[in-house]
């Protein structure tokens, strides 16, 4: 018999639904509801086999619980981990941490106050491979690291939007998938960005908000990185069609970050350094490449074995609120950047 030590519930079952599968293959955990309010969550409440609630404060309410995973749409995070920190609950809470500076300030009150575990879900940080590049990046085999090129540039379905909170103010792929890029860049590189500029364009599906970016960011170390954002163009180069981590998407072959150093440079996914002889260096001799392996995981399902240490005390949460903010200010930056077509300086 499996003695259940922690109770998890999920709150929205979108992005949640991988999370409700994955806590019912675990041993000594158990999931006692879900939330959600269409007709997907109820078909997926179904297979899951566990009770759904349409509010999900009476899930909090009505079930007895260690822990809740807020996957809900950004404008709704705060006020979720309010009911959790009212509760008691700690709290796995989907990026960003909020859309605004003072949502996510709120939402950091919310849970010091009550002193619940606050996790915020960049889930990518526990991917094998992210970590492989920052182990690459700091030992200094590339020397010192001049510049990033980053690229989120993909088709999504159009049935993606039709929920309105995806194509109104709140939403969009700089809120959405760049906050992803971002808290990458800023996890693998260690680098303090500080200054931002930006231009996007809706002229895709002309919502109310962009559908693509180019986005120059300054870094106070001295580094600077480029980055490409649109989710309207058929291409293989993002994060999500390279890395080969999610199984929903068919990965390519190809690369959307690129590191350049002085002594070399890598892309990822791919692990490929090219680097020159030490006596023969320079566009007159050849590069030599290498790849470097590393071994696949599931950063979602490493995240979630990561929030039960949380909630046992075995770990402090590797993305804490106030770093989330960091992350969720400089996304903030482009934005206000790409709206006034200025240079943007990130307040500490």
């Amino acid at each position: 018999m499996i003695h259940i030590d922690i109770k998890i519930a999920v709150i929205g079952l979108n992005h949640g639904y991988k999370f409700a599968n994955d806590i019912l293959k675990m041993d000594g955990v158990s999931l006692v509801g879900v939330a959600g309010n269409d007709t997907l969550a109820s078909m997926r409440a179904k297979k899951l086999q566990v009770p759904l609630f349409t509010d999900y404060k009476d899930l909090l309410e009505q079930c007895d619980m260690d822990g809740a995973i807020i996957t809900l749409p950004n404008h709704l995070h705060a006020e979720a981990v309010q009911q959790c920190a009212l509760k008691g609950i700690a709290a796995l809470v989907e990026k960003p941490i909020a859309p605004t500076i003072e949502a996510g300030q709120a939402i950091i009150q919310y849970a010091q106050t009550a002193d619940i575990p606050l996790l915020v879900g960049h889930h990518r940080r526990f991917s094998n491979k992210v970590n492989k590049i920052k182990e690459i990046i700091t030992s200094g085999l590339l020397g010192d690291l001049v510049g990033v090129h980053m690229m989120f540039a993909l088709a999504k379905d159009h049935a993606y939007f039709t929920e309105d909170w995806r194509i109104t103010k709140g939403g969009g792929p700089l809120l959405i998938n760049a906050a992803h890029d971002i808290d990458n860049i800023r996890y693998i590189t260690g680098l303090t960005i500080d200054r931002v500029y930006a231009a996007s364009r809706n002229q895709i599906r002309n919502n109310k908000v962009e559908d693509a970016a180019s986005i120059l960011l300054e870094t106070k170390e001295g580094p600077t990185m480029t980055y490409f954002v649109s989710d309207g163009v058929p291409s293989p180069w993002s994060y999500e069609l390279t890395a080969g981590e999610n199984p929903k998407y068919p990965q390519n072959q190809s690369d959307c970050y690129f590191f350049f150093g002085t002594k070399g440079s890598i892309a990822f996914p791919s692990m490929q350094i090219h680097t020159y002889d030490e006596k023969q260096h320079g566009w007159d001799y050849p590069l030599h490449t290498k790849k470097i392996h590393v071994d696949d995981n599931d950063p979602m399902t490493a995240e979630l074995h990561h929030f039960i240490d949380v909630i046992k005390n075995k770990a402090a949460p590797r993305v804490t609120g106030e770093d989330a903010l960091e992350t969720l200010k400089v996304v903030l930056a482009i934005k206000q950047a790409a709206d006034e077509k200025e240079i943007v300086s990130i307040k500490k």
